[in-house]
Parts: C-alpha cells; sequence; structure tokens
C-alpha cells in the first residue's frame, strides 16, 4: 500500500455520469475530485498542485471543453501540475483523437467501449495499483 491514496480528478458535465465515475474510481481504491465542466476542472487543478495524480477528462463540456483544459493543462504545468490525462469521451472522429494525443493526452477512451475493469485497468496502468 502507497504511503496515501492516489487522487483522481474527474471533469464530466453529464452529472449521473460523473457520480458513476466517482463511486468507481473510489470502490477501485482511489480518492475522487470531481468537477462539472473544464473551469471547475481548472480551479481544482490550480487548488490542489501535486495532489492530484490523473485527470479523467470528458471533451464535450459547455465553456471551456476538453481540449482546452488540455491545452492550459500542459502549457502551464507549473499552474496545474503534470500528470497523466485520460480523455473520456464519446467522440471517435481521428482528427479529435489526434489533436488530444498532440496537446498531451496519455490515453484516449470512448465511453460506450468502456466496462469497469477497464477503466480500472487503464486506471492502473498509470497509477500502480492502490
Amino acid at each position: 500500500m502507497s504511503e496515501r491514496s492516489k487522487t483522481i480528478l474527474i471533469v464530466e458535465d453529464e452529472k449521473d455520469l460523473l457520480d458513476s465515475y466517482k463511486e468507481l474510481v473510489e470502490s477501485a481504491g482511489y480518492i475522487a475530485i470531481t468537477a462539472l465542466d473544464g473551469y471547475q476542472g481548472l480551479d481544482q487543478l490550480a487548488k490542489n498542485i501535486g495532489g492530484i495524480d490523473l485527470v479523467l477528462l470528458d471533451l464535450m463540456m459547455p465553456g471551456v471543453d476538453g481540449l482546452e483544459v488540455l491545452r492550459a493543462v500542459k502549457a502551464n504545468p507549473e499552474k496545474y501540475g503534470q500528470m497523466p490525462i485520460i480523455v473520456l469521451t464519446n467522440m471517435t472522429s481521428e482528427a479529435v483523437i489526434k489533436e488530444s494525443f498532440d496537446l498531451g493526452s496519455s490515453s484516449y477512451l470512448v465511453k460506450t467501449d468502456l466496462d469497469y475493469q477497464g477503466l480500472v485497468k487503464e486506471l492502473s496502468k498509470y497509477l500502480g495499483a492502490n
């Protein structure tokens, strides 16, 4: 067991999905912090610098979308920190996937293709066993 549980920021604008991901993350032994949009996500990152180990990031959100969050975080590591960012979306456009990786995402997961085990496996790939 690590000296502290790993913390995951979940940025998702659909409240029911956000709650489901939070429950899943916590049941896997991680600490979950949530944000309902990109503004809140960036705010949480700035307030918890060094305390967030990974970000699960939706792309389609009102206001600041996921690609804008990615762009801001990767351009300002001193403000937001450096951590893996896993895009979790239903967008399957090759152009969007490429842009996501070009902006610095660590992984790109399609929500409809994902189950509990798949997400936990992806989290442990970046965070190790918790």
